[in-house]
């Protein structure tokens, strides 16, 4: 606000002289993500916009980088034209890691940074489904499942849901059940989720 023309006027009875002054004062770049966030997480194969607010005076100039390195040119990634928009189009593993958006002008220079995690949804890779084993042998179910976070696993038989024990053990990752002696009521459809 004290930016301005200031003007000294110097005035006698033989008349007046004046010099004017423009003072511009220039304020540092302030700069923030999104509302603030710190941390941001995508899914896998969507895409994510991140948005780096300004403040400064004169308007600084932004650059990204990604864990150190300025983000020129890569795959999936697109900034937008005034350089406050960051877009990856199609989020994959290689784009978690450290961003920052940099603000650079006379006055200074700043810069915020938001980490980004990437999600994977569970997948199940196709097995055998249909078993047939003798009555006492035992019989082995796998769920390979994957996704990040690691998915938690659970088992059914029907509608009712299974837990170690009472003739059943499950691997730690719950991946795989298994049935040891088996008998004609363990008989049915079982199912991994």
């Amino acid at each position: 606000t004290d930016s301005g023309l200031y003007t000294c006027t110097a005035t006698n009875a033989a008349g007046n002289a004046s010099l004017s002054y423009s003072l511009h004062v220039q304020a540092p770049p302030q700069l923030w993500i999104g509302d603030g966030e710190s941390h941001l997480t995508a899914v896998a194969n969507t895409s994510l916009r991140i948005h780096c607010h300004t403040m400064g005076i004169p308007p600084p100039q932004i650059q990204w980088l990604k864990d150190g390195h300025p983000l020129d040119g890569q795959d999936g990634v697109v900034v937008s034209e005034d350089g406050g928009t960051l877009l990856l189009t199609r989020v994959g593993l290689g784009h978690e890691g450290l961003y920052v958006c940099q603000g650079s002008s006379w006055a200074g220079l700043a810069q915020a940074e938001v980490q980004v995690s990437v999600h994977v949804p569970p997948n199940i890779e196709p097995s055998v489904v249909d078993l047939t084993i003798p009555e006492n042998g035992t019989a082995s179910l796998e769920c390979l499942a994957s996704g990040l976070p690691a998915p938690d696993i659970t088992w059914y038989k029907g509608q009712e849901q299974l837990w170690a024990g009472a003739g059943l053990t499950l691997s730690g990752d719950g991946k795989r059940l298994e049935i040891p002696r088996a008998r004609p009521s363990d008989a049915g459809s079982y199912r991994c989720v």
